[in-house]
């Protein structure tokens, strides 16, 4: 009888503990769910970080960039301003001269032919059919810009500022215009 009343315990025991064990098993089952969870999330986070992450690298990768291109064209445009300033002062120092040359010339034509009559003069008669605006040279005002001598950069696309540019500078270069030599031994 002792085995019966042994087995009888043991059999509320085990009636008393079943309801104890699926509780405990349903909680150790919905905390492993729990972890499951946290750690696939842990490990998306930690994707998803480390792509904005690349992403922001790039991103700064091509700003840098950008900024070293950015300094470069400032540069170039500090180098064309200066150019473009060296053009106007060598064309207004160029049309001054031009202007004074011009100006000597109109005022030494009419003290030195001043007794000879216009038919006499060598220029009659390839002026005597030209209009009467046409007889005098015009002077040149030194500020004024002649319309093909433009050498402005603003506004303007690369192309058409490199065409520019280059015509600026060949202007520069040329050799000037055949002017009566000057006796140099005085």
């Amino acid at each position: 009888m002792a085995t019966e009343r042994e087995e009888a315990e043991v059999g509320e025991e085990l009636s008393a503990v079943k309801p104890k064990l699926t509780i405990v098993v349903i909680l150790a089952m919905l905390l492993g769910i729990l972890l499951t969870v946290m750690v696939a999330g842990g490990f998306l986070y930690y994707q998803r970080s480390s792509a904005l992450q690349a992403e922001v690298r790039a991103a700064r990768d091509e700003l840098k960039g950008k900024s070293q291109a950015l300094a470069e064209m400032k540069a170039q445009i500090e180098v064309l301003s200066r150019q473009m300033f060296a053009l106007k002062e060598y064309s207004i120092a160029h049309s001054t001269a031009i202007g004074d040359k011009d100006k000597k010339m109109e005022d030494a034509a009419p003290t030195g032919n001043a007794g000879q009559k216009p038919e006499t003069l060598p220029d009659a008669k390839a002026t005597a059919g030209a209009p009467p605006a046409a007889e005098a040279p015009k002077l040149k005002k030194p500020k004024a810009k002649p319309e093909g001598q433009d050498c402005e950069l603003v506004g303007k696309s690369p192309e058409q500022q490199a065409a520019t540019l280059q015509r600026c500078v060949n202007m520069m270069n040329a050799p000037p215009s055949r002017e009566p030599s000057r006796d140099k031994s005085r």
